[in-house]
């Protein structure tokens, strides 16, 4: 019995790699991309409009716009070119979690790809410059 088992041992890994392959293939194709809805505004009011220096250049190329709300909360936009490519959200009752964050458009789609902490560092993305 051990002798037919072994017989084509090669077989099984083979068999097992493409099934392994396969799977794989199709849990790229099926999974979306990350994608991060823009805050609300509902209940916030523009407090600042300033232009920045987004990319470290020494140009202040991004205007940002500050909006507070009653409990003290801040979202602020980001936007290069006439594209808005960055909201940010910090709230005043929590320092980390979901609440605070940064989310980006990093390809100007329209869709915003990607999302930092409030102290990770985020730049102008290439496509808006």
């Amino acid at each position: 019995m051990n002798a037919t088992n072994n017989k084509h041992p090669s077989s099984g890994i083979s068999l097992l790699t493409a099934i392994l392959m396969v799977s794989l293939t199709g849990l790229s194709q099926v999974a979306p991309a990350a994608q991060f809805t823009p805050p609300d505004l509902e209940g916030f009011n523009l407090h600042d409009e300033r232009d920045a220096d987004g990319d470290g250049d020494g140009k202040n190329e991004t205007r940002i716009r500050q909006y507070l709300n009653a409990n003290g909360d801040s979202l602020a936009s980001f936007t290069s070119n006439e594209r808005l490519w960055a909201w940010s959200l910090d709230t005043r009752d929590s320092d980390i979690g979901p609440k605070n964050y940064v989310i980006r458009d990093s390809d100007c789609d329209g869709t915003f790809d990607e999302v930092y902490g409030l102290d990770d560092e985020f730049h102008v993305p290439e496509c808006v410059k």
